[in-house]
C-alpha cells in the first residue's frame, strides 16, 4: 500500500509539474504575441523586448545548423524578417517562437545553399590570382587591420537589434533614411534616432579602446 500511495503521489507531483510548465509557456507566448502585435504597429522597444526574450531559442537553433562564424549574421537577419513581416504574424497558427524558429532556419538553410553553390575557390586558383608580395600589405599592416575589425565587430554587438539593422541597412547597403523607413516600416523620426545614437555608442566605444 505505502508503494501505491507513493506512485499515486508521485504521478500528482508529475502533472502538478506538467501544469506548471504548460501555464509559464502559455504566459510566455501571450506576453510574445502582445510584443509582436505593438512592434508591428511600429514599437522598437516591443520589439528589442522581444529580442530579449526569445534571443536564446534563435542562437540555439542556428548554432545547432551552422559554423560559429555564421550563427551572428543569420540570427540578425532572422530578426531582421521577424521585425519587418511581425504585421503577418498570426497567433492561431502558431506560437511565437514557432514562428520566429521557423525564420531562423530559412535563413540558415539559404545560407547553406548558397554556400553549396558557390564554393570557396579552389588554393592553387587563387595562388595564380594573388597579387605580388611587394603590392600585398605586410604583417603590420595585416595585424592592425584584423585588429580594427575585431573592435569593430565587438562594438557592434553592444548595439541593440534595431540599431544595428538601422545602421546596416544606411552604410552597408548605402540607403537614404527615407529609404530605412521604407525597409523596416520604422518612422522617420525613429529611424534618425537609431542611427544617430548607434553612432554616438560606436564612437565612445572605439574611443575607450583606442586610449
Amino acid at each position: 500500500m505505502p508503494a501505491i500511495a507513493d506512485a499515486a503521489n508521485a504521478a500528482v507531483l508529475d502533472a502538478a509539474d506538467a501544469a506548471s510548465a504548460t501555464g509559464r509557456r502559455a504566459h510566455r507566448d501571450a506576453e510574445l504575441v502582445a510584443l509582436l502585435q505593438s512592434a508591428a504597429a511600429g514599437n522598437a522597444n516591443a520589439f528589442e523586448r522581444f529580442y530579449d526574450l526569445t534571443t536564446c531559442y534563435a542562437q540555439t537553433l542556428a548554432r545547432r545548423m551552422l559554423n560559429a562564424a555564421d550563427v551572428e549574421d543569420v540570427v540578425a537577419d532572422a530578426y531582421f524578417q521577424a521585425w519587418r513581416d511581425s504585421r503577418s504574424f498570426d497567433p492561431e497558427r502558431g506560437s511565437p517562437v514557432t514562428w520566429l524558429l521557423t525564420i531562423v532556419r530559412s535563413r540558415a538553410l539559404d545560407l547553406l545553399r548558397r554556400r553549396r553553390a558557390s564554393p570557396e575557390q579552389p588554393a592553387d586558383d587563387a595562388d595564380a590570382h594573388a597579387s605580388t608580395d611587394a603590392d600585398s600589405p605586410g604583417p603590420l599592416d595585416l595585424l592592425q587591420t584584423i585588429e580594427s575589425r575585431t573592435r569593430l565587430h565587438a562594438a557592434l554587438l553592444t548595439l541593440s537589434p534595431q540599431e544595428r539593422w538601422v545602421l546596416a541597412l544606411a552604410y552597408y547597403r548605402e540607403l537614404s533614411h527615407r529609404e530605412v523607413c521604407e525597409q523596416t516600416g520604422m518612422p522617420l523620426g525613429t529611424v534618425k534616432s537609431l542611427i544617430l545614437r548607434a553612432q554616438a555608442k560606436l564612437r565612445a566605444l572605439l574611443a575607450e579602446v583606442a586610449e
